[in-house]
């Protein structure tokens, strides 16, 4: 079973569309100790866990106990990428998946996100490969009244240096507050939708082409 480990609440970014980065409380840490949790996986033998935030790099001493606590199970992370390179690459490497947020090109990313987290993003990227990551590296990116879906998709898909495996996306709506959308319906309808179809067709047509 896949199970999402929240290591904080904190986060280093306050995005726009987000409030990761906002004062959470004195709640915002793990509530629960490494034996407890390791009694409540015990029975299950295919275990695979999914590091979560909040910006769970913000707890990399808690990231390696709990990879260290658990050898044998598959490790996912859910990451704004600013602080990867600070994960000792041992640990690194034994990530099955790395999710990474961004939101298409550069103007768009740093828009939402802040000032130069695209290029810091692409070159912790890059620093996953020099530093023999195999695993997936996967695109994550959040949707927005700014976002073009046909362009940032494609922007991200035709990257050379670093490249991404995947491009997942959700958009932002479900939980932006709504004084942040103009008009949703009309984006959807004259951006949103005309761009999936674009980015389905030439899915189709590489399929076609054996690509």
């Amino acid at each position: 079973m896949n199970y999402h480990l929240v290591l904080t609440r904190r986060c280093n970014l306050n995005c726009c569309y987000c409030h990761g980065g906002e004062e959470t409380g004195p709640d915002t840490e793990i509530q629960y100790s490494l034996d407890e949790l390791a009694a409540f996986l015990e029975k299950d033998d295919d275990v695979q866990l999914m590091f979560y935030g909040g910006e769970p790099t913000l707890r990399i001493s808690l990231l390696r106990q709990l990879m260290d606590r658990f050898p044998d199970a598959r490790f996912m992370l859910q990451t704004n990428a600013l602080l990867l390179d600070r994960i000792p690459p041992e640990y690194m490497r034994r990530f099955h998946s790395v999710l990474v947020s961004i939101d298409g090109r550069e103007h768009i990313t740093d828009g939402y996100r802040s000032e130069g987290v695209y290029q810091r993003v692409l070159e912790n990227v890059r620093w996953l490969k020099e530093v023999g990551y195999s695993g997936d590296i996967v695109a994550r990116m959040a949707i927005s009244q700014e976002s073009d879906i046909y362009s940032d998709v494609s922007h991200l898909i035709n990257l050379k240096n670093p490249t991404f495996d995947h491009v997942h996306w959700q958009l932002n709506a479900v939980w932006d507050a709504e004084n942040n959308w103009t008009d949703f319906d009309r984006w959807v309808e004259d951006s949103y939708n005309p761009g999936i179809s674009r980015l389905a067709a030439e899915w189709v047509n590489k399929m076609k082409d054996g690509k």
